[in-house]
């Protein structure tokens, strides 16, 4: 249930990044987070780090924590926060109040719902959605125990977490208007902890992944894949140096973010980035952009429609400018731009209003 710690691994990948070219360094928004990743990963490493309370790898979803109380004082920047939490014993105050508060102040949900209701709801919605598609059902995968996640729940003797039904509609959606069977090649900037990844692979073991992004992301993303898939993990190691990889090996190949060059001359089926771009600012995604459309077929994009919070100034949390849906209209010149959707979070049951979901073809 545990993922490996590969410090030497990481710490040759932050050494790599300190050597990249600006575009391809973390922007404003992540260099706020830099520090915290490294400084908690070479400490505390990856042990049971899925359900790390409080831990900076839910930046980007790397966490599966289980909701515990309606009233939750860990999750109030009010009383849980970096100046709080080096008074000793802390988060232990901060449990001991949850329990009295929540037994003290009992809230109950419309038609007392149940936790079990709603995970055997979101699954029901996942798998009713497939059904209207093309998509392989969703009870032909199921999410890793590997870094021991603690939303996990068993349908059908099927272990999942809420948060990978949403990875599974971001598939569905798109085979609405792709055959996964026929892509080959599948190309992610912002792999993040790689759960997306484990989806696909799961349904489509024959296709290849090439995974860009910024460490510490993607040594997290390499050490959880490498759990999940033994032997079928191209480490970071090996790609260093890389400038194209083999057609239809069904390997996961990791790479750095300043190698994403290489992509302008790969054919690319698919290619996919999942709230990243939106916390980068315009003339970086552009870049990114370039290579994409000289070289994909096929792109899908998560992103804020009217783009990320901007930071009052540089170094504080935020974005320098927007990145909006223009941005990616002008970026890829060459595709029709097939569907654009609200974004449904299946977790929350709710549209995300401020989120859009797209599809384009090249032209």
């Amino acid at each position: 249930m545990q993922v490996k710690d590969d410090a030497a691994l990481l710490k040759m990948m932050m050494e790599d990044l300190k050597k990249a070219p600006e575009l391809y360094r973390p922007t404003n928004y992540w260099q706020c987070y830099e520090e915290k990743f490294a400084a908690e990963l070479f400490k505390v490493g990856l042990h049971d780090f899925r359900r790390r309370n409080n831990s900076v790898l839910s930046s980007f979803a790397g966490t599966d924590l289980a909701e515990k109380y309606a009233i939750d004082l860990l999750a109030s920047r009010l009383f849980n926060n970096r100046y709080t939490r080096l008074i000793p014993f802390w988060h232990k105050f901060l449990s001991f109040w949850n329990s009295i508060l929540n037994k003290l102040l009992p809230i109950t949900t419309p038609y007392n719902i149940t936790t079990e209701d709603i995970q055997h709801l979101a699954y029901s919605v996942a798998r009713l959605k497939a059904e209207k598609t093309n998509a392989k059902p969703i009870d032909q995968f199921d999410t890793s125990l590997a870094g021991n996640p603690e939303d996990v729940f068993v349908i059908n003797d099927k272990a999942y977490t809420t948060h990978h039904f949403d990875y599974y509609l971001n598939y569905v959606y798109c085979t609405k208007f792709l055959d996964f069977s026929k892509v080959k090649l599948f190309v992610e900037l912002g792999s993040g902890a790689g759960r997306q990844i484990e989806v696909l692979k799961k349904l489509y073991p024959q296709m290849t992944f090439c995974l860009y992004d910024i460490p510490p992301q993607i040594y997290v993303c390499e050490q959880y894949l490498s759990s999940v898939f033994p032997g079928q993990v191209v480490s970071y190691r090996q790609t260093r140096g890389m400038k194209t990889v083999p057609s239809g090996d069904g390997k996961i190949y990791i790479f750095g973010s300043w190698d994403f060059e290489m992509v302008k001359n790969m054919p690319v089926d698919l290619f996919w980035n999942c709230a990243s771009f939106q916390e980068m600012e315009p003339e970086i995604v552009a870049n990114y952009l370039s290579f994409v459309n000289k070289s994909a077929a096929n792109v899908f994009l998560l992103e804020a429609t009217r783009g990320q919070h901007v930071a009052k100034q540089k170094g504080e949390p935020g974005v320098l400018r927007k990145t909006t849906f223009d941005d990616y209209k002008q970026g890829l010149k060459d595709f029709k731009l097939v569907d654009l959707s609200p974004v449904v979070s299946i977790p929350k049951m709710h549209s995300e209003n401020d989120h859009s979901i797209s599809f384009w073809k090249k032209s």
